[in-house]
């Protein structure tokens, strides 16, 4: 039961009082699965929704909405436009998506690709490790930073709009990144190792995941649209 709503006026104050607390931004993923905390710590006005570029990357603040995400240019762009409907992008936030899981986190899918990093305050991870080593509860996610560079993003949902993805692939710099196959994005090794034929990677990857099936799609069906859309998604970055 909630007994404790805090709002910190910065991310240090934040990562300070998160330990053992719900962390509540746009707060799309966290209410409707409920809140099993005393304390919530509320991050809107901690600061840390800048986006800025240095250097040749681009960095996203942790409480950025997706709205001003899908107001840049490229794949993480693309994919933040892609996520729900224009209310929900107002709300909802790049940390918050990282956290989604599937089938939800379009965003991470082409922060992947792109190489992106993490900052947790006290430390750095690349995205990749991300999930395995993000210690809820413990540690805040304060910003994502990416190069600056081409990609491609192909999302495939059973509606055009404000719907849960299949499956999508964004690929940038020689790398292939999957969401809706697996527990959050996921690299696909086997079709970058088959980068020159499009075709042979489509099927490399789809033979190397085990996708899950709900009330969204099939395994079978996501295995599918994994093939097709990496074969897609490979065509389209020869012409980026």
């Amino acid at each position: 039961m909630i007994s404790e709503y805090v709002l910190p006026d910065s991310a240090e104050a934040a990562a300070r009082l998160a330990g053992g607390a719900a962390v509540l931004a746009g707060g799309t993923v966290l209410l409707p699965r409920g809140v099993d905390a005393e304390r919530v710590v509320g991050l809107a006005r901690a600061g840390m929704d800048a986006i800025e570029r240095r250097d040749g990357r681009t960095v996203l603040g942790a409480t950025a909405t997706l709205a001003a995400v899908a107001r840049l240019d490229g794949p993480v762009a693309e994919a933040a436009a892609a996520v729900g409907g224009p209310a929900l992008r107002n709300m909802a936030t790049v940390g918050g998506n990282l956290l989604a899981g599937a089938p939800y986190g379009d965003v991470g899918v082409a922060l992947l690709a792109l190489g992106a990093e993490v900052d947790l305050g006290g430390r750095t991870v690349a995205l990749e490790d991300f999930w395995d080593s993000f210690r809820a509860g413990e540690e805040l996610v304060r910003a994502v930073a990416f190069a600056d560079a081409p990609g491609v993003y192909l999302r495939w949902a059973r509606r055009a709009a404000n719907s849960p993805a299949v499956v999508c692939v964004a690929v940038s710099g020689g790398r292939v990144a999957l969401g809706g196959v697996a527990p959050h994005p996921v690299r696909s090794p086997a079709a970058e190792a088959r980068l020159d034929d499009p075709e042979a990677a489509g099927e490399a990857a789809a033979g190397a995941v085990d996708p899950p099936s709900d009330a969204i799609a099939s395994s079978w069906y996501r295995r599918r649209m994994t093939r097709l859309f990496v074969r897609r998604a490979l065509e389209a970055s020869r012409a980026v």
